[in-house]
């Protein structure tokens, strides 16, 4: 993402939440490479000039849309409850799903993708930290490797999921996966609050 974004004039900010929405909201509609920097500045109503002061281009705003998109999505959850955090962003991307077949074949995908990752892994971080205990009589495993990991696994629960044109269940699998991670990990029910999925 750019760093042109960066001021912090309310005005500036007012002006990129209209571009980001531009960009979330057109890729609702059709495919990411069919979308042009003036089919943006179009939809919120800013000039080019305006754009380029705030993004490098396209796949910039697209992404900076969907990083933001990733934060709100589980901004007001404490940051502690991993559990929670999972399901609110699958449950994010099954609200989205549609969306699924636009952004995938375009050049912006890796940034949906990384973006995606980067709200989960401190949820995963948190569930492997609460691992370690169990993983240290196993392997001597870096948190990070865990961590990284667990974040593979759920991307790969997403990734499934979403190539499933009639799969309707991703909150099933995703806190089946969960309870699964729990159980290897010897995490229990009472570490994982009063919500069991």
């Amino acid at each position: 993402m750019s760093d042109r974004g960066l001021s912090t004039d309310p005005r500036a900010e007012r002006v990129r939440t209209r571009l980001r929405d531009a960009a979330f909201a057109m890729a609702h509609e059709r495919r990411v490479d069919d979308i042009t920097v003036g089919d943006l500045v179009a939809r919120a109503q800013v000039s080019r000039q305006v754009f380029y002061r705030h993004f490098r281009d396209r796949d910039d705003a697209v992404a900076s849309a969907f990083t933001h998109a990733f934060a709100d999505a589980v901004g007001d959850l404490d940051e502690n409850d991993a559990r929670s955090r999972i399901l609110r962003l699958f449950g994010f991307a099954a609200e989205h799903r549609a969306m699924y077949r636009n952004i995938v074949p375009s050049t912006v995908t890796q940034h949906v993708v990384t973006a995606f990752r980067a709200e989960l892994a401190p949820a995963c971080e948190e569930i492997g930290a609460q691992g370690m205990a169990t993983l240290a009589a196993i392997a001597p495993l870096p948190a990070d490797a865990v961590t990284r990991f667990l974040v593979g696994g759920f991307m790969e629960v997403l990734r499934s999921w979403m190539e499933d044109p009639d799969a309707t269940d991703l909150h099933a699998r995703v806190a089946a996966a969960l309870d699964t991670v729990d159980a290897l990990l010897g995490i229990s029910t009472a570490q994982k609050g009063p919500h069991n999925g």
